[in-house]
């Protein structure tokens, strides 16, 4: 094998694991998966809309909404579920979630609508990092389970 064959080789090799080690990175970058749906709701995510679908993958900064006869519900990472209502509107403001580094976050604004909130690890770690915000109030949760409406 000539230096030049054997140069090409790892480079292919370099590429092609860099390839695998960017998608595996953008794969981890969700925060929570559409776990239930009934009904229509959309995502948002920048300038992109496309209806919601089981499996779906949110990410932060991801605005969801429900149609009239819409429900949708989000499992995150840490076992956090957030469903929202018929004609609802959210936004993830900030989710972080590193145990190790002892760094959380989880802030959702509910626009419109209602939402129904299951603690998960967050809540348990770090009670005082959980914040969903109404445009009247901000709710802080020490508890584990609550409803919310927004008209």
């Amino acid at each position: 094998m000539t230096v030049i064959t054997a140069f090409r080789s790892l480079m292919m090799i370099v590429t092609v694991s860099t390839l695998f080690s960017a998608y595996a990175i953008a794969e981890q970058d969700y925060i929570a998966t559409v776990k239930g749906l009934q009904g229509k709701a959309s995502i948002e995510r920048g300038s992109l809309e496309s209806s919601a679908n089981e499996g779906d993958k949110i990410y932060e900064g991801d605005i969801v909404e429900t149609s009239r006869s819409g429900n949708i519900a989000l499992l995150f990472i840490d076992g956090t579920q957030f469903s929202i209502g018929p004609s609802s509107s959210m936004v993830i403001n900030r989710y972080l979630f590193v145990p190790k580094k002892k760094s959380y976050a989880f802030k959702i604004r509910l626009n419109r609508g209602s939402a129904i909130y299951t603690s998960g690890r967050m809540a348990k770690l770090s009670p005082e990092s959980v914040e969903v915000q109404t445009p009247q109030a901000t709710i802080g949760v020490r508890g584990t389970k609550f409803l919310v409406e927004v008209d």
